[in-house]
């Protein structure tokens, strides 16, 4: 009846400044769409290296909910702090495979909080599926931007921004739901 080895995670304030960073990003590029592509170079790999450290800095509380699954959130955390390694040192390369690599980026973040989000279960219903929702909209863009790369150069700036505010929405609810333990 009662789950003893349930961990008490509390208010995750890792997660809700992600969040907020994430949106405060998000909102920056819809006010300035002109921000130069080195500029979102460095945006990125900053979001990446923090998103990476997120995930690694809660991976032993995610292992304690999630068993083994927590592995892979601790591989992709480690996969987005070597692509923001790789944005921040060899910027040119960065700028030239911009589309893609936030592509890829989107997409493995996606999966990986598709992969670990069953713990919310435990915290409502309502905090899972709504997180499902937004990491299946963040997946989508993820593939929209990988799949045709020329409406990606195009609209880079517009579909970054709504990936940084759909994900900074779902870490500050993940914040929210944790505090429900």
């Amino acid at each position: 009846m009662f789950n003893m080895n349930r961990t008490r995670w509390g208010f995750d304030w890792g997660e809700f400044i992600l969040g907020i960073l994430f949106l405060v990003a998000g909102y920056g590029l819809f006010r300035s769409p002109k921000i130069g592509l080195t500029g979102l170079a460095i945006i990125f790999a900053t979001l990446a290296l923090l998103s990476g450290l997120t995930t690694i800095a809660g991976y032993r509380k995610l292992h304690d909910v999630t068993g083994m699954r927590a592995n892979f959130a601790l591989l992709l955390g480690i996969i987005d702090i070597l692509i923001a390694l790789v944005f921040f040192f060899d910027m040119s390369s960065a700028i030239v495979t911009l589309g893609y690599l936030f592509a890829l980026w989107f997409i493995v973040d996606s999966l990986e909080r598709l992969l670990v989000g069953r713990h919310l279960r435990d915290f409502g219903g309502g905090f899972y599926w709504v997180s499902i929702i937004l990491d299946l909209l963040t997946l989508i863009i993820g593939i929209l931007l990988f799949v045709n790369p020329i409406v990606a150069a195009v609209s880079l700036n517009t579909l970054i921004a709504i990936f940084f505010g759909l994900f900074g929405v779902n870490a500050i609810w993940i914040a929210i739901a944790r505090s429900r333990s």
